[in-house]
């Protein structure tokens, strides 16, 4: 698949639940039109920062509070990914 210089986010991936049974509500949005570059540069980022965070969870059990951080960063770059996936589609229509 070739994918187009133009590409960009198209800001409909949602994240962060907003509580227990509130699964529906979301906090937050990936933003739409983002050139596809730099999102994949915020998402690495963002992943290296959580994986760096879960491995000091799993090498001392002190730092358990930071297990969060990790899932909220790993749950940012997922929705940053997916939507750049959902743009790059070809003949895939874009929900806004």
């Amino acid at each position: 698949m070739s994918i187009p210089p133009s590409a960009k986010t198209i800001g409909v991936q949602t994240f962060a639940d907003c509580g227990e049974n509130k699964s529906h509500l979301k906090l937050f949005r990936v933003n739409a039109g983002v050139p596809l570059r730099e999102a994949l540069e915020h998402a690495a980022h963002v992943l290296d920062c959580a994986t760096t965070l879960s491995l000091e969870v799993a090498m001392d059990p002190r730092n358990a509070r930071l297990a969060f951080a990790a899932h909220y960063l790993c749950e940012m770059g997922k929705a940053v990914l997916d939507d750049l996936h959902l743009a790059i589609q070809p003949g895939v229509p874009h929900p806004q």
